[in-house]
């Protein structure tokens, strides 16, 4: 066999499992972007989640290893994602609305930051339904992961570059194989505003005592873990979630303050 005809089937072959690989990238994708969506549908569907208008929980977040507490009473706006938090037994406020943070009183000493805070209960509480996100990129992962002896599948989602602040961040979230309702997700934080040194070690938060609100399932307390190589360790921190009920849009006013400085 002359060299020229060796090398054509060597190239063949490489092909061939170039596009082995290729189809396998693909159907592992397509196979998390589906698990994402039967979660979404065992919570309660996602135009459920966005139909119901005006999300208000309180969200009280025992961060014990650090002795503080975060406390909020916030509404959210399902569909645009405008917010209104008000810090329970201060008479402080602060929110976003189409990107623009603001705070009043203006001065007011916001921590975690606002820009930072404003969503992120939402996004905890709102899982799995936030993920339904064109930005995010979906990977099954082959292996189970344990907790509290039980397994779990997993799916890790990652963002595209232009999305958000923070797009380094990624989840996985763990779906019960027969319910799939997710049980939790562990996560990264990237966002400089908290994590001015590079992004912190995972945690691991749990959807804890799961009830239904307005047709869809929303966890009523979470825990959050540390992790040491890939390993859900001891727990760190919990939140209380309280008050959750929907509200039909244009009850609470989410736009920004006239006159408020915003960043």
């Amino acid at each position: 066999m002359k060299p020229l005809t060796l090398f054509a089937l060597a190239g063949l072959g490489f092909l061939a499992a170039s596009c082995t690989k290729k189809e396998s990238v693909e159907e592992t994708n397509n196979a998390g972007h589906d698990l994402i969506m039967d979660s979404i549908t065992a919570h309660g569907g996602a135009d459920t989640w966005h139909g119901n208008g005006q999300l208000q929980f309180r969200w009280t977040y025992h961060m014990t290893d650090k002795g503080a507490i975060v406390d909020t009473t916030q509404t959210v706006d399902t569909a645009s994602l405008a917010v209104v938090h008000q810090v329970e037994g201060k008479d402080i406020r602060f929110g976003s609305n189409a990107g623009e943070t603001w705070v009043t009183p203006e001065g007011s000493k916001v921590i975690p930051p606002a820009k930072f805070w404003s969503l992120t209960p939402y996004y905890f509480i709102g899982i799995p339904f936030v993920f339904n996100d064109p930005n995010a990129k979906f990977e099954k992962l082959g292996e189970m992961k344990s907790f509290e002896g039980k397994e779990y599948q997993q799916v890790k989602i990652t963002y595209n570059q232009d999305a958000g602040d923070t797009p380094e961040d990624y989840y996985v979230l763990l779906i019960d194989p027969e319910t799939k309702l997710t049980k939790g997700a562990y996560y990264i934080v990237t966002s400089k505003l908290v994590a001015p040194n590079g992004p912190t070690p995972p945690k691991f938060i749990t959807l804890d005592n799961l009830k239904e609100v307005n047709g869809v399932k929303i966890a009523s307390g979470h825990r959050t873990f540390k992790m040491t190589d890939g390993v859900i360790g001891d727990q760190m921190r919990y939140t209380d979630v309280s008050g959750v009920k929907f509200l039909p849009r244009g009850t609470v006013d989410l736009s920004i303050p006239e006159g408020v400085k915003t960043h």
